[in-house]
């Protein structure tokens, strides 16, 4: 089984926290440690066998997949609740001191209940731990989904016309990425046109592009699990001075952001590379967010590049650099790309940056 070194790690960690049993109910996490997605809840002893709870409609999924490994799968029946047959199998293992990664708080109320609160143990950040540094395996699926991704932001520009909804080119950019290998999309993408490209988070609206438009496009792909996320800003027609000048002090910004980046140096400081240039520019107002986050089985994953994180980037973490300046009512340029962090330099695993005009 691919994940046994995973699931040892996990072991160890219980051993290391002198923990009876780690559960972990995140779905990302169980994903990390196991593969499969579809239960609620893994524990894992510090010895034998790790047991899997899961319901009847991924049963047979789960059977498969653990099929001559070293888990329990454990069928949670349509009359029973997760919590219910978790707490029967902590009474079996007789556990007394119980790691978790994160729980419902229903769930918490419940196992506090049966062990007390001096029973539980929080090791969310050791898990972060664990998952923060990507292995080959890890990196090779990224690499594919950034390269999903980067071959459908190639034909971004051919979308772009006056007429055509944010939702439309949203639409088609859907299609060509699971035509493209995608197997979901890890989160709504991002189509802003016209003043909707000065608000970061903005979802593609039924709003028509314009000609002179600033268009910002940010896209993902998922490859064996694991996801991308780049983002490009283009304009429909030829863009004006106040436009040209927000790309290239973002652009001057990413560039010098990514060349910064290397195993060793803090992440707060990365972010101040961007951050000073933006500043310079006369924009430092307007870059609204931090600079990156890390990627992974999640879009969103430790650590972050932003001010006040002073944790040192280590080789093996694959983040975002993304640069943003956000002009209220006009418009704004957002640049991003999926970086691997060497431990001398980096790798940049999205796509050149494409010029911001269109057609």
């Amino acid at each position: 089984m691919p994940h046994q070194m995973r699931l040892d790690k996990a072991r160890e960690l219980a051993r290391g926290l002198e923990l009876d049993a780690l559960l972990v109910a995140s779905p990302a996490n169980i994903f990390y440690f196991t593969g499969f997605r579809g239960a609620p809840r893994l524990l894992v002893p510090p010895d034998g066998k790790p047991i899997l709870l899961t319901p009847g409609v991924d049963l047979a999924a789960a059977q498969q997949h653990f099929s001559g490994a070293e888990v329990e799968v454990r069928h949670v029946r349509v009359d029973q609740r997760p919590d219910d047959v978790l707490l029967e199998v902590l009474r079996e293992l007789q556990v007394r001191r119980l790691g978790f990664d994160s729980l419902p708080l229903a769930t918490y109320r419940r196992l506090a209940g049966e062990l007390g609160e001096e029973g539980l143990a929080e090791v969310v950040e050791q898990v972060w731990e664990l998952r923060k540094v990507k292995d080959k395996r890890e990196v090779a699926a990224i690499r594919r989904a950034c390269e999903v991704a980067s071959k459908v932001m190639a034909l971004v520009p051919e979308l772009l016309a006056p007429g055509v909804r944010e939702l439309e080119v949203a639409g088609e950019l859907e299609r060509e990425l699971r035509l493209a290998g995608s197997e979901e999309h890890p989160f709504p993408i991002i189509v802003a046109s016209g003043p909707n490209s000065a608000l970061p988070h903005a979802r593609a609206s039924g709003r028509e592009l314009r000609k002179g438009d600033p268009v910002v496009v940010d896209l993902g792909a998922t490859c064996e699990g694991y996801v991308s996320d780049m983002t490009r800003t283009f304009v429909v027609g030829r863009p004006e001075p106040w436009q040209e000048r927000i790309y290239v002090a973002v652009r001057e910004a990413q560039l010098a952001a990514v060349e910064a980046l290397r195993a060793g140096v803090r992440a707060c400081d990365v972010d101040a590379v961007a951050r000073n240039l933006i500043d310079r520019a006369g924009y430092a107002d307007y870059f609204v967010h931090s600079l990156g986050h890390g990627v992974g089985i999640e879009v969103h994953e430790q650590p972050r590049l932003a001010p006040g994180v002073e944790e040192e980037l280590r080789a093996g973490y694959v983040i975002t650099v993304e640069p943003g300046i956000y002009l209220p009512g006009r418009g704004g340029v957002r640049i991003e790309d999926t970086v691997l962090v060497l431990e001398e330099g980096r790798e940049v695993l999205t796509g050149p940056s494409a010029p911001p005009r269109t057609r």
